[in-house]
């Protein structure tokens, strides 16, 4: 992976019943429709996800909620302690903005952008095995400032809040490859 073009963190978020993680069900290699919510009258949104760079890398990171653990509908609980926010994938845009834009939808989840899985934590259940919380990267622990989660925008790594850590991008860039092991992926 060249972590050169590691250029965003994205907050993401999943709400359905039956998942803890957004996008788990997507191993490396595999393709899929990375979401922003829709403003209602702004169109700071759609912009924002058009000039996305093709070959730009986002980090996604996201807060696992409680979910149907089986059709009987008990809830897989998250553990004391575990509600934390992770990082959980590397995408890859795969498309430009231009490209993807015709196929959006009006609804609120409609904008999107496709993109390619360059690493997946291990997102398996959780719940039954802390060990496996263990494994996913918390990320106030790897990424060590506040970054700016809240709102559906991929944010810059060599924005203001992550540089007065890192002073340079390329420093946060060689602290993620370790953290993360992307050096290990080609």
């Amino acid at each position: 992976m060249d972590c050169n073009r590691l250029d965003y963190i994205k907050s993401v978020t999943d709400k359905s019943d039956d998942k803890q993680w957004a996008y788990p069900e997507y191993p490396i290699g595999a393709y899929f429709q990375l979401n922003f919510k829709r403003r209602e009258s702004t169109t700071v949104v759609e912009s924002h996800a058009r000039k996305l760079p093709k070959g730009s890398l986002i980090i996604l990171s996201q807060v696992p909620h409680e979910s149907k653990k089986d059709t009987a509908g008990d809830q897989k609980k998250i553990p004391d302690g575990r509600k934390k926010r992770y990082l959980t994938h590397v995408v890859e845009l795969v498309n430009e903005g231009s490209e993807d834009e015709p196929q959006w939808e009006k609804h609120p989840w409609g904008i999107f952008r496709w993109v390619k899985v360059d690493w997946i934590a291990d997102l398996r259940d959780c719940s039954a095995d802390l060990r496996n919380w263990d494994s996913i990267p918390v990320d106030w622990e790897v990424m060590r400032a506040r970054w700016g989660w809240y709102d559906t925008c991929a944010k810059s790594l060599s924005g203001d809040k992550l540089m007065e850590k890192w002073c340079t991008i390329d420093q946060l860039r060689e602290h993620l490859k370790k953290e993360l092991n992307l050096e290990a992926i080609k």
